[in-house]
């Protein structure tokens, strides 16, 4: 264990070094215990680099034999006189890579164990594992052929190849609600009542409109108009004035505001620059499905929410008054869509969808819709 965290350690290194690297790389690292479990190493890893590239197109391999090779011609050419100043540089980058692959063969008293494991470089964990034995000979290659199969097969969950392409979605909330409370209340040898009714009228649409690009980076606009109304009538009988004295009074308070905004927040960083808090990750699971799920912050917009209150009775009478002040409105976007049939080597995942959500709290109704076209890289 102690090396392969040595070896990750060196990989994460270079690919570090290197600035241009490119992502989603794969080194491909092979051992045998004898010369009979040599022989199976290089039809192991073609098997293993055939289905990989087969499965995923946008990848890059390289292997510790490709790299010995590279250096060796490399050498031969620097004897020539015509060697590259930047060629072993670029043989250093190749070796950068996302994930590591092991490939071991030990033949021992006539039986092939086949091992292979597959780990992400930068956290030295191991994300697919395969193995099997069989007698050494025709059933060890059956055997390599097994475990390449079952070890390419353990990645479907993850997202090697970014899916990239555009996704709409638009969120429409609305609190349309009513509560009253009433109840008797007694004062001045009298039965009277208290009365308050509360309303709520709320509507809030937003459109986002965005590009998936990498599997970590989101771009795109975004729009919302928001209205917010809401009602305080309390009418009561028994209102105790500051004198001590009681009477009936009624107040009204009405609140109100409207405000538009666009644009997504920049807090994020990518490549050291500023970038749109969005996010829209894709979650395979193990029966062939899959979730989306997409969160983002609006840019702030500034609204002036509207307040006027009266209120007339026995005592503390108020003529109607008006008041502004302004409030800072943000817009977040939180949804999770699916399952849909898909899995990550697919070439196209593509759906339209649209859900009604109601919260029993405060009685909000969302219509959410979805709309999203999502291809896996190649290259």
């Amino acid at each position: 264990m102690k090396k392969l965290i040595g070896i990750l350690i060196f990989q994460f290194l270079i690919g570090t070094y290197f600035s241009n690297a490119a992502g989603r790389r794969f080194f491909i690292v092979t051992g045998g215990n004898n010369k009979e479990a040599s022989a199976y190493l290089a039809y192991f890893e073609s098997k293993v680099f055939n289905q990989l590239k087969s499965q995923y197109p946008c990848v890059e391999i390289n292997s510790l034999s490709s790299v010995v090779a590279l250096l060796d011609l490399e050498r031969q050419k620097q004897l020539l006189g015509t060697g590259s100043d930047n060629a072993v540089s670029n043989i250093a980058e190749a070796m950068g890579s996302d994930y590591l692959i092991s490939l071991k063969v030990r033949v021992i008293e006539g039986m092939a164990i086949i091992d292979a494991f597959c780990a992400e470089a930068k956290k030295a964990k191991v994300i697919s594992r395969a193995s099997t034995s069989a007698p050494h000979g025709e059933n060890g290659i059956d055997a390599v052929e097994k475990v390449s199969t079952q070890l390419i097969d353990g990645l479907k969950n993850i997202e090697i190849c970014p899916f990239q392409g555009p996704v709409s979605i638009r969120i429409s909330s609305e609190i349309d609600s009513s509560n009253t409370v009433d109840y008797s209340v007694y004062c001045n040898e009298s039965d009277q009542q208290f009365h308050q009714k509360i309303e709520i009228h709320n509507t809030t649409i937003s459109d986002w409109k965005l590009q998936r690009m990498a599997v970590s980076r989101t771009e795109g606009i975004m729009t919302f108009n928001s209205n917010e109304e809401s009602k305080i009538t309390e009418e009561n009988g028994c209102y105790k004035c500051k004198s001590g004295r009681e009477g009936g009074r009624t107040s009204t308070e009405t609140r109100s505001m409207e405000v538009k905004g666009s644009g997504i927040s920049h807090k994020s960083i990518y490549n050291s620059k500023p970038q749109d808090d969005t996010r829209i990750e894709l979650k395979f699971l193990e029966n062939g499905t899959y979730l989306l799920i997409a969160k983002g912050t609006s840019e702030p917009a500034i609204g002036i929410e509207k307040m006027v209150t009266k209120a007339e009775g026995t005592c503390d009478n108020q003529p109607q008054q008006t008041k502004t002040e302004t409030r800072e409105i943000t817009i977040p976007l939180n949804v999770i869509f699916g399952p849909y049939a898909g899995k990550s080597t697919d070439k196209l995942l593509q759906e339209k969808d649209e859900k009604k959500i109601k919260n029993p709290t405060n009685h909000e109704e969302e219509i959410i819709s979805i709309d999203f076209s999502l291809k896996q890289k190649e290259n």
